[in-house]
């Protein structure tokens, strides 16, 4: 199996997508804490996981409330899983079921996207009868957050691959002689391999030349001369 290389980009982001997602199975994602204003004593500290869970603790830490969401775990491990594997199967063959990347890239993005925009949706600071709730996003959340938009960005390169999206050869050309004229080359050269017309010749003649002069004949002089 040859690595595809016009592929690799959508392959890597998909990669670094489920690298990204995969703290928030274990690390909650979302922490609220509600402190007593007054004497500024913490009453409550939730931690709530992207895929269900949600944890509260009381003073001291002990626990007042675990709540599991099983269903909500395997479904987010699954797909990450079938997106890794997609997106390997993505850069390194063309057969059929390697396009199940995108189909896979697109249900994680889905899922992702959701705890994403509830999340970032939360209030993050209220003060109701002396109590003050604050809310933020831990490491886990952000890393989740930046996994959604690689994920967003993967999917859009896979789609445009399966329509056969190419640049425009006239976008090609342009970039290339943008390129040659940095590095200070001869951007003829390029032109004349994309558009398939030969190099002018005319700069390469010497200098005081002219094009219309006489010709000159190929005989003999000294017969010409009887």
């Amino acid at each position: 199996m040859a690595l595809l290389r016009e592929r690799v980009p959508a392959g890597v982001a998909a990669l670094v997508g489920v690298a990204l997602a995969a703290p928030s199975v274990v690390a909650p994602t979302w922490r609220l804490t509600t402190l007593d204003s007054e004497r500024g004593v913490m009453l409550f500290d939730q931690q709530d996981w992207g895929w269900g869970r949600s944890e509260l603790l009381g003073a001291g830490g002990a626990v007042v409330q675990d709540l599991q969401n099983p269903f909500g775990l395997v479904l987010l491990v699954g797909l990450l899983a079938l997106t890794a594997a997609g997106a390997v199967a993505w850069v390194v063959t063309t057969s059929p079921w390697a396009s199940a990347a995108p189909v896979a890239s697109a249900a994680l993005l889905g899922r992702l996207a959701t705890t994403v925009s509830e999340r970032h949706g939360r209030s993050v600071r209220d003060d109701v009868h002396g109590l003050a709730a604050t809310g933020s996003s831990t490491v886990a959340g952000t890393s989740e957050s930046l996994a959604a938009v690689l994920l967003c960005v993967a999917v859009l390169l896979m789609v445009l691959s399966l329509a056969h999206w190419r640049m425009p050869s006239a976008w090609v050309a342009r970039l290339r002689r943008l390129t040659d004229e940095r590095r200070g080359t001869d951007p003829t050269a390029d032109e004349a391999v994309t558009t398939g017309r030969p190099r002018s010749t005319i700069s390469s003649r010497p200098a005081g030349e002219h094009l219309s002069g006489p010709a000159v004949g190929l005989g003999d002089p000294e017969r010409d001369k009887t």
